[in-house]
């Protein structure tokens, strides 16, 4: 039998291993060898990642850091509600992550990094380096083989693929998941042979990194799955009673994680479903959700070999489900992905005894993408990029072991064959580095990036929205690319029924098609009005669209609300606030104050946002209602006081409403708001009430009892008066 098919860590031992009576002329020469080649692939790394430092706040970047004002500040309310709270800020994800987003808490505000992108990436980037240290550790490990060990990190670490891992923000969490799944195997392996203190030393590192990566990532918890399989593959020759304490070591943090996460969604705003347009998995019956995700893994596949096209989306409905017609192309990739998998499952059946490198490979590949292949179960993404950090890892190894396969089979093919190789697998490398290199491009420069995400998955209604919505609209031929683009997005959503739809969509629509009614009539006149007959064509337009979105919205919203009341949660309302601001503007165009003012007054009920307040104090002033205008400011200013327009504006009223009262102090010709006047501090009180309100309303306790806890310790106000 082949030295790589015995129990990894033998060979390593006697040539590698740092041993104890060894000299350190000996020593010393072998493990700086290691850390130059694990610093090289680091500094190949860097380079295919150095422009990507600069690449801005995207997709759910914004949402998670520069909107949740958890991480702004280090207090321990703020750390409290990340322990206890989900990790989208305003719930309904179902994900619970404290330990990512204590990270970026660390970078907002102990690092100060605010608002400026390249010290999260900077930190994403370390976690990546760490990573390709433990992958070398594994190969060396699998395949005892320095030259080996070095292409497969090689490999995985240039991958194109891992950008949305690495340069995108967010992909943070599998950083961390894939640090603790990957630090955990190794100190397995260790354990197993280490014995008395050492080894619990080392099971007190399991327990820790998979801990570490639990609480960053749900998915770290195929940690058990890696473990069995390495010791399926390599560690029958360790008893099962050596063997328990790791798992016992790895079983203790998953129990935790599945307590804690349980007991904070049981006390959370959970959304009842995922929605039907992020995965149409979901709304499948069982075979053809399956069959359709088995198509998925081919794609995977397919990019992994060929990482030319990549996207940061693939939703709804750039991916087909399984027709059972055999008659689509779509369909035939189904089949030939069946096929493909199906055969990668005969070779590491065939190869777990005389190539147990190819066994652990393929099967670590399917073991650490069985949480997000949607074939186990669904979660809230049909395909992403971001889900093959870790399977990667097992893609790259079986090419490396193939190649040196191949290698060992023509020994009379002679050095010259070596060189070859040799620069093959160069040129790869370098392939893999510039591929890279110019896909953070996509990622810094914004136009390339939703620009780029549409040409690769035109059929998915997000990547026609982002270029319809997130471009600038500086020349005639933008503005027919965003209502094209806006087009599109709602011809392939237009035929699902309400409760599969997505009313996001229709709202982006409808902003849209009013801002160009708004261009056009400005072109034409003043634009106050909607008289010109092509911008009323377009302003009716936008309507259709809000209108639509509402419809979808209240038909989920009703169909969440009987099944959260079943759970013990009466009233809670997941209807978005914004869709009430578009439709008050919508109606302001179309001359119709009084629908502008309802619509402004049902989003105020739903969310105290400060754009829904100005406008609804606007149309408060306009009807001579000054106080009702002047209180909807000063909520305005409760949930943002960085707003000083709007708190500009609220001084201008408070002096109109109370021109020789108290509510006003003006110091050498300048205007400052008295917060201790009755007038002013009630309304103070009764904002605080308003903004708690909303947070009960949607179920995030935490967040409306901070509010009434700073108004009362902070701003004078009564229990009584924030009821």
């Amino acid at each position: 039998m082949r030295n790589a098919d015995k129990t990894p860590g033998k060979h390593a031992k006697n040539q590698l291993r740092m041993d104890d009576s060894a000299s350190p002329s000996v020593v010393i020469p072998g493990a700086m060898k290691h850390v130059l080649l694990v610093a090289a692939i680091i500094s190949i790394a860097f380079c295919a990642y150095s422009n990507s430092f600069d690449a801005g706040f995207l997709l759910d970047n914004e949402e998670i850091i520069l909107k949740d004002g958890r991480v702004h500040t280090v207090t321990s309310d703020h750390i409290q509600r990340v322990l206890t709270g989900q990790y989208w800020p305003l719930g309904g994800s179902s994900l619970y992550r404290p330990l990512t987003t204590l990270s970026y808490l660390f970078n907002y505000a102990v690092l100060g990094d605010g608002t400026n992108p390249s010290g999260y990436h900077w930190i994403n980037f370390i976690l990546h380096a760490i990573n390709i240290a433990l992958v070398y550790a594994l190969g060396l490990a699998l395949l005892e083989q320095i030259p080996a060990a070095f292409f497969l990190t090689a490999i995985w670490a240039l991958h194109p693929l891992l950008t949305e891992s690495v340069t995108n923000i967010v992909g943070r969490a599998d950083l961390l998941a894939a640090l603790g799944v990957l630090a955990a195997l190794l100190f397995h392996r260790k354990a197993l042979q280490a014995a008395g203190l050492r080894k619990a030393g080392w099971l007190l590192a399991i327990l820790l990194a998979v801990t570490a990566g639990l609480f960053s990532k749900e998915s770290a918890i195929v940690v058990l799955a890696v473990i069995a399989l390495y010791d399926l593959t390599f560690g029958q020759e360790n008893s099962w009673r050596s063997r328990i304490p790791s798992y016992a070591a790895a079983v203790v943090p998953c129990l935790a994680f599945l307590y804690f996460r349980t007991h904070v969604l049981a006390n959370a705003a959970v959304a009842t479903s995922f929605p039907f347009t992020d995965n149409p998995l979901a709304g499948a019956d069982f075979w053809t959700a399956r069959v359709t995700a088995i198509k998925i893994i081919g794609k995977y596949l397919y990019l992994l070999v060929w990482p030319v096209s990549l996207s940061y989306d693939y939703s709804y409905n750039e991916i087909p489900l399984f027709g059972w017609s055999l008659i689509r192309w779509e369909d035939w990739k189904a089949i030939l992905s069946l096929i493909v998998c199906a055969c990668a499952a005969v070779v590491a059946i065939r190869s777990w005894r005389r190539h147990k490198p190819v066994f652990f490979f393929i099967a670590f590949f399917f073991a650490t993408l069985s949480p997000t292949s949607n074939l186990v179960i669904m979660i809230g993404s049909i395909m992403a990029e971001r889900f093959l950090y870790l399977p990667s890892i097992g893609f790259a190894g079986g090419v490396v072991y193939a190649c040196r396969a191949l290698s060992q089979r023509r020994p009379a093919w002679g050095p010259e064959f070596r060189y070859a190789a040799a620069a093959a697998v160069s040129v790869i490398l370098l392939a893999l580095s510039f591929r890279t290199y110019d896909r953070n491009m996509d990622w810094v420069d914004q136009g390339r990036f939703w620009q780029s995400g549409f040409e690769v998955a035109p059929g998915s209604f997000k990547t026609n929205l982002a270029i319809a919505t997130d471009l600038p609209l500086l020349t005639q031929k933008d503005w027919a690319r965003s209502i094209s683009g806006a087009n599109r997005a709602l011809t392939i959503l237009d035929p699902l029924p309400d409760l599969k739809n997505t009313g996001l969509a229709y709202r982006r629509a409808g902003a849209i098609y009013r801002n160009f009614g708004e261009k056009l009539a400005s072109e034409n006149g003043d634009g106050s009005v909607a008289t010109e007959p092509i911008a009323e064509r377009w302003y009716r337009k936008s309507l259709n669209a809000l209108l639509r979105s509402e419809k979808i919205e209240l038909a989920q919203d009703e169909w969440n609300r009987q099944e959260n009341a079943r759970r013990g949660k009466p009233g809670l309302t997941f209807l978005p606030s914004g869709l009430y601001l578009q439709l008050g503007r919508t109606y302001m165009r179309l001359s119709d104050p009084e629908h502008a003012r309802s619509a402004f007054e049902r989003g105020r009920m739903l969310e105290s946002d400060p754009a829904i307040l100005e406008e609804l104090a606007e149309a408060y002033r306009t009807t001579g209602e000054l106080h009702k205008a002047a209180l909807a400011l000063v909520e305005a200013v409760a949930v943002d006081p960085s707003q000083r327009q709007i708190f500009s504006k609220m001084l201008g009223l408070y002096a109109e409403l109370d021109p020789s009262g108290c509510a006003v102090s003006r110091n050498g010709g300048t205007l400052t708001l008295n917060t201790n006047c009755p007038l002013v501090h009630k309304d103070i009180c009764t904002a605080s009430r308003n903004v708690a309100s909303n947070f009960t309303r949607r179920w995030q306790h935490l967040e409306a009892a901070s509010i009434r806890r700073t108004a009362v310790e902070e701003l004078g106000c009564t229990p009584e008066s924030l009821n």
